[in-house]
């Protein structure tokens, strides 16, 4: 099976977003009549979108349907150094979560320890 090429030329746009209704089906036929398959995507058990904001800040974004609008492509260090930032991140976190519940034991158990206390005072032993 071949293409029609100036077929394929009527449906050039700058983006997928600027294709009309029309177009969208026109290439749809061409690739079920090429036998392309619509592709459905790589499945993935969770995704996010990891955004370096102009003023510096790594971000992780859970919707990755969000539009973004970059400056310019990512690169190596910017893989790198939002890596680390995100890792640094959940280790603060893992480490806030943790001495948060290590105070509230050690507030139950000074608490605890006062009601003992004035039992102890009160029976007088």
């Amino acid at each position: 099976m071949t293409l029609d090429l100036s077929t394929l030329a009527d449906t050039a746009a700058d983006t997928v977003e600027e294709l009309t209704d029309e177009q969208r089906q026109q290439l749809k036929k061409m690739g079920e009549e090429a036998g392309i398959a619509e592709e459905t995507g790589k499945l993935a058990e969770t995704a996010f979108l990891v955004v370096i904001t102009p003023d510096g800040q790594v971000l992780a974004e859970p919707d990755i349907n969000t539009k973004i609008r970059t400056r310019r492509p990512s690169n190596l260090d910017d893989f790198q150094r939002a890596g680390h930032v995100l890792v640094d991140d959940a280790i603060a976190i893992k480490t806030a979560s943790i001495t948060g519940q290590q105070m509230m034991q050690m507030t139950a158990a000074m608490v605890d320890q006062q009601r003992t206390n004035a039992l102890v005072q009160s029976l007088k032993l």
